[in-house]
């Protein structure tokens, strides 16, 4: 009878960490589901997240068309730029297949230079700009 408790006690922690497992899935689920989506017009300037420095945001980018137009910059955006057509330059996201992509916000620069990259010309912009943002990654 010495034995059964320490057993019992085991399978008990192990049903435990099971259990809070598939609680922390469940909640990652509800996370990736609630992520806005936008269209592939949308700039943080639209969303008011200028000033937010240093905070990171999430955003869903449905299939869609980059808008080259709306991206001013390379590496560092100015936040009138589109997030998703920015995402697609930065290579985080195929614009045809769309995706997840975080940014974070960032204060403004002094310039910013534009470039080719994955099939998209970005504008350059060569006066200061009031806030920026970068793109991070793809989850």
């Amino acid at each position: 009878m010495k034995h059964r408790r320490p057993v019992l006690q085991a399978t008990q922690c192990a049903l435990s960490a099971i259990l809070l497992t598939a609680a922390f899935a469940a909640c990652h689920r509800v996370t990736e589901a609630s992520v806005q989506t936008l269209d592939w017009r949308t700039s943080p300037l639209d969303l008011n997240l200028r000033g937010m420095n240093g905070k990171r945001f999430r955003f869903r980018c449905p299939a869609g068309k980059p808008a080259p137009e709306l991206v001013v910059g390379s590496g560092l955006y100015t936040d009138a730029s589109s997030i998703c057509s920015a995402a697609a330059h930065a290579g985080v996201i195929d614009a045809g297949l769309g995706g997840v992509v975080a940014i974070q916000i960032l204060q403004g620069q002094r310039s910013y230079a534009g470039s080719m990259q994955n099939f998209i010309r970005s504008q350059g912009y060569a006066q200061p700009w009031g806030g920026s943002f970068a793109v991070l990654s793809a989850n």
